[in-house]
């Protein structure tokens, strides 16, 4: 019987030698996430400028108006022009030509996002909310502070000390009060219900006077540029009241245009981020306090201690409680808390948005009572249900209810009731006759609130010589006629 041979041993193929080899790495594209931004969104900016600078794989395309229409809300080139100044390669700033921003418009913006999605993914404006939400740290706060220029050397210190001194504005000291004053609403922006009330910020100041070295109003002047002198006027009734150097009013400085101006750059956004952090670093105790607004966002993100006030039943309420803290600094989705917290008012402190948020809850009782005729329905119909059948029906059908009320609601969250209309068409602003039925600012809940959150740590009330209370008040524009006839 023949012997086995002995197999001879094969030489290694390639074709072996590559399958042990691990393959070489193909160079892959970078992932690619677009965020779509209307051109009209500037609030929105700061918190998508702050993801754009942590993350250099995003991507934003923002739409404008190709010039067949005039909008005067397309900030597009403002917007565009805030991302370069903050450090974003232009290769990742998109814009697309649109013959509206709104409607079809957004339409075309989310398809020309889809053309520079890389295995990613596309996202509206609230993603810059978003990430915050989730990001926040430290470390960002840094970033943002350096690519924002914020931090200030001692050339500009000692300049803008020059500029304050020139005011008569405190320089330095324990506790200082910033209160900022927002009227793009009247203006002809949305969100009438958020512009600032010359009678709460008399309220505000009266009641704090005593704890403060300083308060600073600034922010908009008014909706009617001449109008800004009712600050003035409460400036000088507190000089002549309660203390001569104690409320200063600093709105809009930025148009001032002086060399002592110029000298920190007090005219351009950066620089007036550079004020804000000369108090932060100037003042033991530094508070900022105003209604919702882009603004108030940035001094959050930049590390301040900020307070946003909001009525209840605000429609656009839930986006900024992504930056709650809900225990130990962290927010709901695990980032830090920025202290970007709200005080939630039962009332606007205008009459204007007491009116609109009257409005509001009317439309949304008229969407309650068909949601629950609509579940009643069901019922008859299919028969008997438990509570959790019950809340998911009401899940289910609020969406399409409310969408038939959706225009309704747009003219009082929009900017329909404004007094002054961007767009150049005649204004539709509220009667006086509506607005006569309100008072105007804070009643006495929601001013205990506010100071709650004003009041310094151990602060013990002093007695003073002046009468802190400062009422609401009524306008009777009957009388008022039967006056100046």
């Amino acid at each position: 019987m023949p012997r086995n041979k002995k197999k001879k041993k094969e030489g290694a193929s390639n074709t072996i030698d590559a399958n042990r080899r691990p393959a070489p790495q193909r160079a892959t594209k970078p992932k690619v996430k677009v965020l779509t931004q209307p051109g009209y969104a500037t609030g929105d900016m700061f918190g998508i400028a702050a993801a754009l600078i942590d993350d250099e794989e995003l991507h934003v395309v923002i739409s404008k108006g190709d010039g067949t229409f005039t909008d005067h809300t397309d900030k597009a080139d403002s917007i565009k022009k805030f991302y370069e100044d903050s450090g974003i390669s232009e290769d990742r700033i998109h814009i697309v030509k649109v013959k509206q921003l709104r409607g079809a418009g957004n339409r075309k913006l989310e398809n020309e996002a889809h053309k520079y999605k890389r295995e990613g993914y596309t996202k509206g404006v609230n993603y810059g909310t978003d990430y915050i939400a989730r990001k926040y740290s430290p470390a960002l706060r840094d970033k943002l502070k350096e690519r924002w220029k914020v931090n200030i050397n001692d050339d500009e210190n000692q300049a803008i000390k020059r500029w304050l001194e020139q005011k008569g504005i405190p320089t330095s000291g324990n506790n200082l009060l910033i209160l900022w004053s927002r009227f793009s609403g009247k203006g002809g922006d949305i969100h009438i219900e958020h512009d600032t009330s010359y009678t709460g910020i008399r309220q505000i100041v009266y009641r704090v006077a005593d704890m403060y070295d300083a308060i600073i109003i600034t922010g908009d002047k008014g909706y009617v540029k001449e109008r800004g002198s009712k600050f003035d006027d409460i400036v000088n009734e507190v000089k002549s009241t309660i203390h001569p150097s104690k409320v200063f009013n600093i709105t809009e400085f930025w148009d001032e245009k002086t060399p002592s101006l110029l000298a920190w750059g007090g005219n351009t956004r950066f620089g007036q981020f550079k004020l804000y952090e000369y108090f932060e670093k100037n003042f033991t105790h530094v508070k900022h306090l105003g209604f919702r607004s882009g603004n108030l966002e940035v001094m959050a993100m930049l590390g301040y201690t900020v307070r946003y006030m909001e009525e209840e039943g605000s429609e656009s309420g839930r986006r900024m409680l992504a930056w709650k803290d809900i225990g130990r600094g962290k927010t709901l989705k695990r980032g830090d808390a920025t202290g970007y917290e709200r005080l939630l008012l039962s009332q606007p402190p205008t009459r204007s948005g007491k009116f609109l948020q009257e409005k509001i809850k009317e439309i949304n009782t008229k969407i309650e009572e068909e949601l629950n005729e609509e579940i009643s329905r069901i019922i008859r119909t299919t028969g008997p249900k438990t509570d959790r059948q019950i809340a998911d029906l009401k899940i289910k059908h609020k969406p399409e209810i409310e969408k038939k009320f959706r225009g309704e609601k747009r003219d009082y969250i929009g900017a329909h009731y404004a007094p002054r209309k961007k767009d150049g068409t005649p204004p539709t602003p509220i009667s006086k006759e509506e607005k006569s039925r309100f008072y105007e600012g804070f009643n006495d809940k929601d001013m205990e609130l506010i100071i709650k959150y004003l009041r310094p740590e151990r602060w013990i009330d002093k007695q003073i010589t002046y009468d802190p209370i400062i009422p609401q008040k009524r306008k009777d524009y009957k009388k008022l006629l039967e006056i100046a006839n």
